[in-house]
């Protein structure tokens, strides 16, 4: 019997492509690792560096798992990168990981600081994470 729990992935992504995401102009946001979620879980977008801010979420849609000259051929339009940075980021790797995102939810943004009044603990992955402070996920996603 499979799990009803839903996960939380919450991911960092430069303010640029997750500016993208948020205005609905990137719907796959790229990874070089597979996240362990099902189609259906949340999604978290946090602006890193220098913004630093939790600015939307969204819903998985599916996971995509390709070559990276395959994930450009079929899905170029929806990653909002263009192809000399995209061919940079997966130079030598013989597999590119779009997570598609639908619902897309514009948030008034929740800086870091605010994030550790409700988890002291609290760090923004490098990559990403899952999310299981049961308050920071309510206050995110309402």
């Amino acid at each position: 019997m499979e799990s009803e729990y839903k996960k939380y992935l919450f991911i960092s992504v430069k303010p640029e492509f997750a500016n993208k995401i948020i205005k609905k102009e990137k719907s796959i946001e790229l990874r070089k690792i597979k996240p362990h979620v099902k189609i259906g879980d949340s999604i978290i977008i946090y602006a890193s560096s220098p913004y630093m801010a939790v600015i939307g979420y969204g819903t998985i849609k599916q996971i995509i798992e390709k070559s990276p000259r395959q994930m450009w051929i079929d899905h170029s339009e929806l990653l909002g990168i263009d192809k000399e940075r995209y061919d940079e980021y997966y130079n030598g790797k013989d597999k590119a990981v779009g997570i598609e995102i639908q619902n897309i939810t514009e948030i008034k943004p929740i800086f870091l600081n605010e994030l550790r009044v409700l988890d002291p603990n609290f760090h923004p992955p490098q990559i990403y994470r899952y999310v299981s402070n049961t308050l920071i996920c309510r206050t995110i996603i309402k």
